[in-house]
């Protein structure tokens, strides 16, 4: 049985001057309620192009042995999809006492063929949102990038990718995009030890998905508009460009157990009415919550409105991910020196710069972006990181 988990939308300051347009930054928080474990349906994409020969294979073959034996528990399945220039099925969804046929390492590399072929199987597979559906995307990432909307469709099948850059000679730029696109994770996971480290940060051995990538909808009022939508604390951006009046559907990663999602956003408002205004409401596993500002023209009352901190904060981490990403550690510091000016007034801080911090250390960009990957944000509005 899957339980509904509790939403809370606000702004930093849920009073804003009446009369006038709104321009603010807002979050989303959703705290599940289902502590139990999905079954896993496991689909791993494997490259076996040219590039890939000697280094490349003996890590898929193993990884794949080490899928079979210690991942993978009696109700859940698993399928594998090898490519180079072309694309192929070679399991169809077995048991973890299903055999697996040896593969070759040769030709091309075509990753539009992988994800087409991705998709193909999903829609055979059909959508069950009572298992979690993951996709490992395993390559050294030598290939072209993709057709983002068609990586980006991987969600609609209630499944999330994680992109792993395989062998010494891995390059994490597209991998990681695709990752973000379909609501995933890249991991640096050169040898088959550093595949299973991502593994046990990735999935305790298939026992932390609880949510499996929800659908988030979100029904934004008439002269309002939503934007930077960035899933925290990993940075994952959400949708590209603004949401304006209407109904919205969009994809959001796996949630796993005693963790929080958040999501945090840009707002723009036309026009602010004296009172209560409802500017959205967002709607997640069968729970609602709204988001709304209260308009006045007292400016004592403006003043006086208290800050909501971990609005601040969500929204402050969400930036600095996101600049992590760019690559622009500078900024990313400037901000984390901002965020430690909330020390006092807020529990999580401490967490948060511990971790940001870790992750701006790292040294190279497979590093810094499997880092990310690893960061989650617990129940209780720490962030932290996934333990190998």
């Amino acid at each position: 049985m899957i339980h509904m988990p509790s939403l809370n939308a606000s702004l930093v300051k849920n009073v804003a001057l009446s009369n006038s347009p709104l321009n603010s930054r807002g979050a989303l928080t959703i705290v599940g309620d289902n502590e139990n474990a999905l079954p896993m349906d496991l689909l791993m994409v494997l490259d076996v192009s040219g590039s890939m020969s000697g280094e490349g294979e003996r890590v898929l073959t193993d990884t794949v042995i080490h899928t079979l034996n210690n991942l993978l528990r009696p109700e859940d399945k698993i399928a594998i999809i090898t490519f180079n220039q072309s694309a192929n099925i070679h399991t169809n969804w077995t048991g973890k006492d299903g055999t697996v046929a040896p593969f070759s390492a040769g030709g091309g590399t075509n990753f539009g063929s992988a994800i087409n072929e991705t998709l193909s199987l999903l829609g055979a597979h059909g959508r069950d949102e009572s298992r979690a559906g993951i996709v490992l995307f395993l390559s050294d990432g030598h290939g072209p990038m993709p057709n983002s909307d068609n990586v980006r469709a991987i969600t609609e099948f209630g499944f999330t990718m994680h992109t792993l850059g395989v062998t010494s000679e891995r390059s994490p730029s597209h991998l990681e995009q695709m990752a973000e696109l379909a609501r995933g994770f890249y991991f640096d996971a050169p040898s088959l030890n550093d595949v299973k480290k991502s593994f046990q940060s990735l999935f305790n051995y298939g026992k932390t998905v609880v949510y499996a990538a929800p659908d988030l909808e979100i029904g934004i009022s008439d002269g309002v508009a939503l934007s930077d939508l960035v899933q925290t604390p990993q940075g994952v951006k959400i949708h590209e460009g603004e949401l304006g009046p209407g109904e919205h559907t969009v994809s959001l990663t796996h949630m796993v157990q005693d963790s929080r999602g958040e999501l945090s956003f840009r707002v723009n408002a036309d026009n602010i009415s004296d009172g209560d205004n409802l500017l959205a409401t967002f709607k997640c596993i069968g729970a609602t919550t709204e988001l709304r500002v209260k308009g006045t023209q007292d400016k004592t009352e403006l003043l006086e409105a208290p800050q909501n901190l971990d609005v601040t904060l969500i929204t402050r981490v969400g930036d600095v991910t996101t600049l992590l990403k760019q690559g622009d550690k500078d900024g990313a510091t400037r901000i984390i020196t901002q965020i430690e000016t909330l020390r006092a007034a807020h529990p999580g801080v401490d967490s948060v710069t511990k971790t940001l911090t870790e992750v701006t250390k790292a040294s190279t960009d497979g590093e810094r972006l499997e880092t990310l990957g690893k960061m989650k944000t617990t129940k209780d509005g720490k962030t932290e990181l996934r333990e190998d």
